[in-house]
């Protein structure tokens, strides 16, 4: 039945606020999440760390968890050895997660009405309050652009969802893109590979990628849409192979920024040089995540006293440790 009420009925109920599973709302229960690259940003590992995350209550990426919630990841790519292999590394860095469950599904593909029976028995076994779909191409019974296979597939995850009250993660790819003369990769105006509907069914959009200019195993993330929160400024990781996990960068241009001006104001040219010369950006990048810096009030920027031909930028948020 479709409830109908009277607007002031709705603006005097009461209604809790969103909780959140991750950051200021980055992901909820029961939401939707895609995170997505190209082949070698460590899209995997990246997830299997947040599983672990969220099964522990532990910060991932830097980004705080509100929390433990029991999670299913469902591989169908790798192969199981490989899969284990980077299991007991991660294993070696967080300790036991009972909360974390795991199901190989290599050649497995919800084509028909018993393959969604078993993907929702097996939610039900574990118990899952979120679960992840690694990736998406894999368990798709169709292609990416045929827009009922897309529709089809969408709608069955929701429905898992209400059914097992559980959120939905997918793992996907990137569209190929071409590098501009500045270093800056356009891919027009969906990066997601394949459906454009994608987009608009999740809630959040994280998207890991490989800058130019930068050392190896190093990968920019970036929250290209979150619907119930606001959207953090990129950040830079570093793949460590010996334990097979991902770490903030010590080159993330906001340390770098925050390393220019820990000791006082400088210039724009200064700052922008710095993001150029050790944080691998264009000058036309360099500019935009400064900008970006100042919108989130994390740096602010004044004519120097005295000699209004300079601007200035002075660090204002917290200290970076």
């Amino acid at each position: 039945m479709i409830n109908v009420e009277q607007i002031d009925d709705l603006i005097n109920r009461q209604i809790d606020e969103m909780p959140s599973l991750l950051g200021d709302g980055l992901i909820v229960p029961k939401g939707r999440l895609v995170i997505y690259g190209a082949p070698g940003s460590f899209k995997s590992f990246a997830v299997m760390q947040l599983c672990y995350s969220l099964a522990l209550g532990n910060d991932w990426l830097g980004y705080d968890v509100h929390g433990k919630i029991k999670v299913l990841y469902m591989q169908a790519e790798i192969v199981e050895r490989r899969l284990q292999d980077r299991a007991a590394k991660m294993h070696t860095f967080y300790g036991e997660a009972e909360n974390f469950s795991t199901s190989y599904t290599r050649d497995f593909s919800l084509r028909n009405e018993q393959s969604w029976q078993d993907l929702a028995d097996a939610v039900e076994r574990s118990e899952a309050d979120f679960i992840f779909l690694d990736p998406l191409s894999q368990l798709l019974p169709g292609s990416e652009v045929d827009d009922k296979a897309m529709r089809n597939f969408l709608q069955g995850l929701d429905l898992l969802s209400t059914h097992a009250d559980c959120g939905i993660g997918l793992v996907h790819h990137a569209r190929k893109g071409v590098y501009s003369g500045d270093g800056v990769l356009y891919k027009g105006a969906e990066n997601l590979r394949g459906w454009s509907g994608l987009n608009g069914w999740t809630d959040t959009v994280i998207r890991l990628n490989n800058p130019r200019g930068i050392e190896k195993n190093t990968i920019e993330i970036s929250w290209e849409k979150v619907r119930h929160g606001p959207e953090p400024l990129e950040k830079w990781l570093r793949f460590d192979a010996d334990s097979g996990i991902l770490m903030e960068s010590d080159s993330d241009p906001k340390k770098l920024v925050y390393k220019a001006l820990r000791d006082g104001p400088q210039t724009i040219d200064e700052v922008d040089r710095v993001l150029i010369k050790q944080g691998g950006k264009s000058g036309r990048t360099a500019g935009r995540f400064r900008k970006e810096l100042e919108k989130k009030n994390v740096v602010i920027q004044y004519e120097r006293p005295g000699d209004k031909r300079f601007k200035m930028i002075e660090w204002v948020d917290k200290p970076i440790t």
